[in-house]
C-alpha cells in the first residue's frame, strides 16, 4: 500500500530576486531532475492556464529545498516544514530583499503529476502555486525505504 502525504503549506511576508534561465540537466546531474523538470513543467502549465506568468528556476532555492527534503528523508527533520524560517532567512541573506517565501512539500512513491495534482487539490499548496510569486526552487530526495519527499520553494 503506498501511502501519499501531503503538508499544509506555509506562505509567509516578509518585511523586508535573481533569475536564472531554465536549462536540462547535464549529464552527470542527480537522479531526480528528470523529476524536478517535469514538476515545473507542470507547475508552469497550470499557471499558464490561469493566465498567470511561469516561474522560473533559481538554483540556490533548488539547493535549499533539496537540502530540506534530504533531512525529512533522513529523519534529521520531521516530515513537514520545520526549520522554514531558517530557510527564509537563508534564501533573503544570499538572494538579497525578499517579500514573500512560501513552501509546499509532499512524501510517496508518487510521479512528478501525482504530486502536482495532490498539491492542485489542496486550497493551501494551490494558492502557492497559483501565488505572485516570480522564482522556485524544486528539490527531491529519497529515505532509506524508499519513500520520495518533495519541497518546492517559492519567493518574490
Amino acid at each position: 500500500m503506498v501511502t501519499l502525504r501531503f503538508f499544509r503549506s506555509l506562505c509567509y511576508t516578509l518585511p523586508l530576486v535573481f533569475l536564472f534561465s531554465f536549462r536540462p540537466p547535464p549529464a552527470d546531474a542527480p537522479p531526480f531532475a528528470g523529476m524536478e523538470n517535469d514538476i515545473l513543467r507542470l507547475v508552469n502549465q497550470y499557471r499558464h492556464s490561469k493566465r498567470l506568468p511561469p516561474l522560473q528556476i533559481n538554483h540556490l532555492e533548488s539547493t535549499v529545498a533539496e537540502q530540506h527534503s534530504r533531512d525529512m528523508a533522513s529523519g534529521r527533520t520531521p516530515f513537514g516544514h520545520e526549520g522554514f524560517n531558517q530557510r527564509s532567512a537563508y534564501l533573503n541573506k544570499k538572494m538579497g530583499p525578499i517579500r514573500v517565501v512560501a513552501e509546499n512539500v509532499a512524501s510517496g512513491q508518487m510521479s512528478a503529476r501525482e504530486v502536482v495534482d495532490g498539491w492542485l487539490h489542496s486550497p493551501g499548496h494551490r494558492r502557492n502555486i497559483e501565488g505572485d510569486f516570480k522564482l522556485t526552487g524544486i528539490g527531491l530526495a529519497r529515505g532509506s525505504r524508499g519513500m520520495i519527499y518533495f519541497t518546492q520553494i517559492f519567493t518574490r
